[in-house]
């Protein structure tokens, strides 16, 4: 291959970007994993991926960083990026570990990014050690509490040094997954077939599209709040309800540029779906307004304004803020449970990614790639933790990116990792990303979350399909999952003051220890969660329910040692991986 077409590429691009007007028309090009993709495609296919997960990566540090100073805020947001850049490569690239058969890595274009399933916890946990109070008056630490004349009652540490403890517990804690990465291949692969993941991956979807639909409307905390405070959604100088008709009709924007462009549009331009949609809705946001006459004069307010972007620095990097390494007891329960719903839910990310990168989600390689995927989630979370951050996961939006580009070229992941690098490093450039309104993200991610929905419908029907043994299991996981998800008030009630949120499953006591307070809301974060509930239970069933007498089981399907990706390796009956 020349220079030219290792920039450029020797591609048809009269075909690739010119609109087409028939009725029957060829389908985009698909690209696969090892595709040697040009630098032109490499970095508008990576770029895709990175605007797709941007919005997940920086939530979360918002979340947990309310209360901290403006520049602990924008620090954590900056080191988000870095280091979920940083975490996908090490994904992406699959590191063999000398001298045994382990990898760390999935190999494919699995991309990483900050956690949610931490959030619940980090709150709770600054929350209480943030309690302080001066002669029986509650005061803040760091403020109203330094000029306090009597002894402090209380933890009275500030929220930055709170954090520092759950980052000491999340580097303790960390190693539960990498121990469950070293399994077997036979134990994960009777512990998470098709049916198990299958269902996980529906369960998954399912919560992420709330998640998308929430943004859609305004955003995720003012959708929590629209039976309560009714707090007011905001995006730029706009301040509106929550599912006001005006940001519905942004994301409708994208959903019809997306529809019109996969009518109309060039198969490149069916390749950059993701771009497309947030071009054609951020340009509408910058150049609408509402008006505000509340005053008694009219005010021109707009979604897009260039104050995030004046005010950012122009560049950071990690370690520029610091926070107090510490431990907090408490917190290890439900750090190991929410590491067990990343590790179930980075096989599922994983599974979806082998299914739409057209390879086979079962077979040695699959379960070397699942192996690989759960170490570096581990690893890349003990290491993440030390560079300030919260645990990282392997993304479930970039698969929906996948299916719709037809571009799982490894190439483009390592484009995404580039881009995330530079939008971490250079702040004005996360400034602009943080800028987009909520609705025209929220109603972009809908639409590639629902590929994971779709992704495992097509997983649970693999192999032995769906037989009465797990059609069962996916009605019993999928009925209490989707129950969770769409009545989360049987366990929590949204819209609290305090979290966990209170409910009648299991109301808090006050008089409770802090230990016993921990194991409480561990509990309640996974039953409130339909994909660790459904996960759980799908585990399970599959784990105690009998084999019909005319069902294999995966692991004794002879087909299953062929590795429909790599013809030299083969799995022999002791589940070892076979030199080629």
């Amino acid at each position: 291959m020349g220079w030219k077409d290792s920039i450029i590429g020797d591609y048809n691009w009269a075909f690739l970007c010119l609109p087409s007007f028939k009725h029957k028309r060829a389908a985009p090009p698909f690209y696969g994993k090892d595709e040697k993709i040009s630098l032109v495609m490499a970095t508008i296919m990576g770029l895709q991926h990175a605007l797709s997960m941007v919005g997940g990566i920086i939530t979360p540090p918002l979340l947990i960083s309310s209360g901290f100073t403006p520049e602990g805020q924008n620090y954590l947001v900056s080191a988000a990026l870095i280091v979920s850049s940083i975490a996908s490569l090490i994904q992406i690239i699959q590191i063999p570990i000398p001298f045994t058969r382990l990898v760390i890595g999935s190999g494919l274009l699995s991309v990483m990014g900050i956690s949610f399933s931490f959030v619940p916890i980090a709150e709770q946990v600054i929350a209480t050690l943030n309690q302080c109070t001066c002669a029986g008056v509650a005061c803040s630490p760091g403020g109203t509490c330094d000029t306090c004349t009597t002894p402090l009652e209380g933890n009275c540490l500030t929220e930055e040094k709170a954090y520092g403890k759950i980052l000491g517990t999340i580097l303790v804690c960390c190693w539960y997954q990498v121990l469950v990465s070293v399994c077997p291949p036979r134990a994960l692969r009777r512990i998470f077939p098709p049916v198990v993941t299958g269902s996980c991956l529906i369960l998954l979807g399912i919560s992420l599209v709330t998640t998308g639909f929430q943004e859609w409307g305004g955003g995720s905390y003012c959708a929590s709040q629209v039976l309560t405070t009714k707090a007011l959604c905001t995006d730029g100088e706009v301040s509106l309800p929550f599912g006001h008709r005006y940001y519905l009709g942004l994301g409708l924007v994208v959903f019809f540029a997306l529809v019109f462009n996969e009518i109309f549009g060039s198969p490149f331009m069916r390749n950059i779906q993701v771009i497309v949609g947030l071009t054609v809705g951020m340009i509408v946001a910058s150049s609408v307004h509402v008006s505000d006459c509340s005053g008694g004069t009219c005010k021109r307010l707009r979604y897009v304004t260039g104050q995030e972007i004046s005010s950012a620095k122009w560049v950071t990097f990690l370690w520029t803020h610091r926070f107090p390494i510490g431990f907090y007891a408490p917190a290890v329960l439900p750090c190991l449970f929410a590491f067990m719903v990343t590790t179930m839910e980075c096989i599922g990310d994983v599974t979806a990614t082998t299914e739409a990168s057209m390879l086979e989600p079962v077979g040695p390689a699959f379960e070397r790639t699942i192996q690989g995927a759960t170490l570096a989630d581990g690893l890349n979370s003990f290491w993440g933790a030390l560079a300030t951050l919260t645990p990282v996961t392997t993304y479930a939006q970039n698969n929906g990116v996948i299916s719709l580009s037809r571009c799982a070229s490894r190439r483009a992941g390592v484009a995404c990792c580039c881009w995330l690098f530079l939008l971490g490093v250079i702040a004005k450039f996360a400034a602009i990303i943080l800028s987009i309104p909520s609705a025209v993200l929220g109603a972009m991610t809908t639409f590639l979350f629902t590929g994971v929905i779709v992704s495992g419908i097509h997983v649970l029907n693999l192999r032995e399909g769906l037989t009465r043994r797990n059609r069962f299991i996916a009605i019993m996981a999928l009925g209490v999952g989707l129950g969770v998800n769409l009545v989360p008030a049987w366990v929590n009630i949204t819209g609290q003051a305090e979290y966990p949120n209170q409910g009648n499953f299991w109301p808090v006591n006050p008089n409770w220890s802090p230990g016993f307070r921990g194991f409480r809301d561990s509990l309640i974060i996974v039953l409130s969660n339909g994909f660790s509930t459904g996960g759980f239970i799908a585990v399970f069933l599959n784990l105690a329910i009998p084999f019909d007498s005319t069902t294999k089981p995966d692991h004794a399907d002879p087909s299953l040692r062929e590795n429909s990706n790599d013809p030299k390796a083969a799995l022999p009956i002791d589940g070892k991986l076979a030199e080629p």
